[in-house]
């Protein structure tokens, strides 16, 4: 069975992901096997992970019903849980539970959570910087390339896309040094404001790229001529996918942690981010679907 595209379901799952304990293994939608029915039946989310030598399996249920869990629902997914072997029951509702509910889920060792957002009016100041948490997903496409030779370059030397460069010893080919050389510029964050300023300006926006090469690498063309450039000048093509994440701080096992996500049903598309503090440190958690990032339309040239 296919997963399902539940979006409280992926946020508790990301959620899950960044406070389980290390190594576990996490699935969402996972299948197991009830041997009483003989039949595959649905967790929500398994977390798999050895405690003590032991193989220890956790099954986590969603719901975003608008109205608190009662007592059914717990004692069906207890029963659900007992068929399959899961050890531990973690039971998620949006919107809280029933005092019957929760009694019956202390004694049968069931743990509730809820997913509290009130904190979200009162963010903390280790958080305070995430109140307008976006993410962007971006493709590169190469427009051109030129380089700038030195004068004693052998008048013969072809430069094109045979042109190969040399790079630990090993000889790469142009279109991955070129690839290399861009990734490395870290344009992303040097020139973030000038790439979405050109991407505003019009449809096919375009970024410059210029590298001081000094000599230091050396190009082989299709004849084995050798030159040493001095100047590489890029010029990438690219396209975007900007997404706002609305962040919101909640409380989640006692954690308080912010998320934030989109679910887009239509195109497929989501993402999710979970946010904790450990050691003074930011740690984020990301998942997100691969359609997300914006395919090439047209060729390049």
């Amino acid at each position: 069975m296919p997963a399902r595209t539940n979006d409280f379901q992926k946020l508790v799952k990301i959620i899950n992901r960044s406070l389980a304990p290390v190594g576990a293994k996490i699935t969402e939608s996972a299948m197991l096997y009830d041997a009483e029915s003989k039949t595959d039946r649905e967790i929500d989310i398994l977390i798999e992970s050895k405690i003590l030598n032991c193989n220890i399996k956790i099954g986590v249920e969603c719901t975003a019903s608008n109205r608190p869990l009662d007592i059914k629902y717990i004692e069906s997914v207890k029963e659900k849980h007992r068929k399959v072997g899961i050890n531990q029951t973690i039971i998620v509702s949006k919107n809280g539970f029933t005092k019957s509910a929760k009694e019956y889920s202390i004694k049968n060792h069931i743990k509730l959570l809820t997913f509290n957002s009130a904190k979200s009016e009162n963010w903390s100041k280790n958080f305070e910087r995430l109140k307008s948490l976006s993410m962007y997903a971006r493709n590169y496409f190469l427009r051109s390339l030129s380089v700038i030779m030195p004068k004693e370059t052998d008048i013969h030397f072809t430069f094109n896309e045979s042109t190969f460069v040399i790079q630990s010893d090993t000889w790469i080919s142009l279109q991955d040094f070129v690839r290399q050389s861009f990734m490395s510029s870290s344009v992303n964050k040097t020139a973030a404001k000038e790439l979405q300023e050109n991407e505003a300006r019009g449809s096919e926006p375009w970024i410059e790229i210029g590298f001081d090469l000094q000599k230091k690498f050396e190009f082989k063309d299709q004849d084995g001529r050798l030159a040493k450039p001095d100047v590489m000048v890029v010029v990438m093509c690219y396209i975007s996918n900007y997404r706002n994440l609305a962040p919101r701080q909640v409380e989640y096992d006692s954690n308080e942690i912010v998320v934030g996500g989109f679910f887009d049903e239509h195109n497929h598309e989501f993402a999710h981010v979970a946010i904790k503090e450990s050691e003074k440190q930011l740690i984020a958690t990301v998942e997100f679907s691969e359609n997300l990032f914006p395919s090439q339309r047209g060729k390049a040239q």
